[in-house]
């Protein structure tokens, strides 16, 4: 029989024996990598992440993104994050979401490393939620502050013979000035300093704080930008200034050689197009013929309201930017309602308003809702005028600190062209009309007093209508007389929340989580995008006539939601997946000018418009 000790001997040796195996076979580390650049949606587009495979580029999904890095914290597999950060086109709430989100990661014990080649203030702002960040050789940090501009347009329309006639209701509705005036109003100069005074002190800190500096050191770095590689790093901007062989060596020594980097996260959600080989090209585009399966179980419903407001159906690109549809929203809202899957909705709002109309349409729809189930609204980068309008009826609004918001007021006007037809084209128009204001839109002429006082008097109810629908829906939460915070004066976040327009500081996930909790759902909840997108096989039986379910069919309580295409031919699809693919790589300066030019077809086709008064863009 064997001694005790000996037994005991034998056993610790094949254990260690085992322990040295196991770890010898062990799988590699695995980190995943973020590309972060170009253009970044809010709502998932199946169409833009087809284009963009065929034609090249991406268009990465925020919502996708905020949840791959979510789930990337709670996997065991996954040890941590590096990020290639080169022009994202974020906008400062996405980037505060974004930024806030990688430091939640960072709570998980997994370490985030960043890589730029220069860094202006997006790049940066994200670069700070870092453990780490590397900068390349001869790169800089160009984080000069806040930089606002507006566009005036009055001498170029007294040069070609265009009169601008425009009302507002507010002092601060400054959404038409820039066809008024030649410089910003002193109303204007006021709301848009106030403005910048917020998001700059938001910018600081996130600096501040990112890098472990004081505040009076961030605000200097800001002020001496440019600062060359070697500069930042002895202002601790960055860590290091290598290349990116010298990174990707780092993250080797970090992780060890064999470490194992993937780029698709989770792995069912990327979408791989082999245009090299027929055979494999083919086999993905059946796969996509196949209808997706969903999970089942009670969930929590994800309307996008983003873009532009306009009464109709939305539509997701254009040069001018995506525009949402009254009776897109609708729909989905009311289909939410109907179905008993559907145990709370999250409606993300990203918009800078638009049609009066539209918005009202939509908070009415929001509102039926809101009594039946948990509404809670995500407010993004921006939610003001209309924007603001569909966000009231919510049982809680969620904004970031830096999410333009607020804006309660009202504009209205046109452009007379007659001049520059007949002045400077030659080209003269002779009207006939049968009633005394027929001809009341007509572009050839300014308003006469009558027509002026009807338009005013349709201005002024629905700013009326606009102040009851914020009184009915947020009652006692308004802090203080709510004329002297509406006039159209426009607020970021942080600001909204003191005087009462929003509830919470926080994002999107914090919206679904709230969402979740108040239905009573635990765990990780099943989020829909509604409404659904077609599938493949819907999309070609249009080809051939077949009718579909479309935004004006009735939804009766107890049904499942459906996906929509109103009848569209396959024509229009392509048409705007072209534009949605094509007009996110547009600049943001052509983009901010078009979505000038559409505020005016708003006005045009209606008459009024809850839009905000100032686009702001910041580099």
């Amino acid at each position: 029989m064997s001694h005790p000790t000996s037994l005991w001997r034998r056993v610790a040796l094949a254990s260690a024996v085992l322990l040295l195996a196991a770890v010898a076979t062990a799988a590699p580390r695995t980190v995943l990598r973020l590309h972060l650049d170009g253009a970044v949606s809010e709502a998932p587009s199946d169409d833009g992440q087809l284009m963009a495979a065929l034609f090249g580029g991406k268009v990465q999904n925020f919502h996708g993104l905020i949840e791959k890095i979510g789930k990337a914290a709670k996997d065991p597999e996954v040890a941590g994050i590096m990020m290639i950060i080169e022009a994202p086109q974020l906008g400062f709430a996405q980037t505060q979401e974004l930024h806030r989100t990688l430091r939640e990661f960072r709570k998980s014990g997994k370490p985030v490393h960043a890589y730029l080649e220069s860094a202006t203030n997006i790049p940066y702002l994200l670069a700070c939620a870092a453990d780490h960040i590397t900068i390349a050789d001869h790169g800089d940090v160009w984080v000069a502050g806040l930089h606002a501009e507006q566009s005036f347009y009055k001498g170029m329309f007294e040069k070609i013979g265009v009169v601008a006639d425009m009302m507002h209701c507010g002092d601060f509705k400054t959404a038409l000035e820039p066809f008024t005036r030649s410089t910003p109003s002193a109303e204007n100069q006021e709301m848009t300093n106030w403005l910048l005074d917020s998001l700059y002190e938001q910018m600081v800190r996130m600096i501040a704080e990112g890098r472990g500096i004081a505040v009076a050191d961030a605000k200097a770095a800001i002020d001496t930008a440019p600062q060359p590689a070697e500069e930042a790093v002895r202002l601790k901007l960055v860590d290091a200034v290598d290349s990116y062989a010298g990174f990707q060596t780092m993250i080797e020594k970090h992780y060890g050689a064999d470490l194992r980097i993937i780029k698709k996260y989770p792995a069912e959600d990327s979408l791989d197009l082999d245009l090299s080989n027929p055979f494999a090209m083919l086999q993905k585009l059946s796969e996509l013929m196949e209808p997706k399966e969903e999970r089942s179980g009670a969930g929590i419903a994800l309307i996008y309201v983003e873009g532009a407001i306009m009464t109709g159906r939305s539509s997701e690109g254009g040069f001018g930017g995506a525009m949402v549809g009254s009776s897109t929203v609708r729909h989905a809202l009311e289909s939410a309602l109907a179905d008993d899957k559907i145990k709370a909705v999250v409606l993300r709002i990203d918009s800078p308003g638009g049609s009066a109309l539209a918005s009202d349409i939509m908070w009415t729809a929001a509102t039926r809702l809101a009594r039946a189930k948990p509404l809670i609204v995500s407010q993004g980068n921006v939610a003001a005028s209309g924007g603001y309008y569909a966000s009231i009826a919510a049982d809680t609004i969620f904004a970031e600190p830096t999410t333009i918001t607020g804006s309660i007021g009202v504009v209205g006007g046109k452009l007379v062209w007659k001049d520059l037809w007949e002045s400077h084209i030659g080209i003269t128009t002779h009207e006939y009309d049968r009633g005394r204001r027929a001809g009341m839109m007509s572009l050839n002429r300014a308003w006469n007093d009558e027509e002026r006082g009807a338009i005013r008097k349709l201005l002024d109810d629905v700013y009326v209508q606009f102040k009851d629908r914020v009184t009915t829906s947020r009652g006692k939460r308004i802090k203080g007389d709510l004329e002297a915070l509406a006039g159209g004066r426009v607020y970021t976040g942080a600001q909204a929340l003191e005087i009462g327009l929003v509830d919470r500081l926080g994002g999107l996930r914090d919206a679904i989580n709230l969402a979740a909790e108040k239905a009573g759902i635990k765990g990780d909840p099943i989020v829909r995008v509604l409404p659904k997108k077609p599938e493949p096989m819907e999309m070609l039986l249009r080809l051939f006539g077949e009718e579909g379910k479309d935004e004006w069919d009735f939804i009766r309580p107890g049904s499942a939601s459906v996906s929509l295409h109103g009848g569209r031919t396959a024509r229009d699809e392509l048409t705007q997946m072209i534009e949605g693919v094509v007009g996110a790589r547009a600049p943001a300066a052509l983009r901010s000018k078009l979505a000038g030019l559409r505020d005016l077809i708003t006005l045009h086709t209606e008459g009024v418009s809850c839009v905000m008064p100032l686009y702001l863009t910041f580099r």
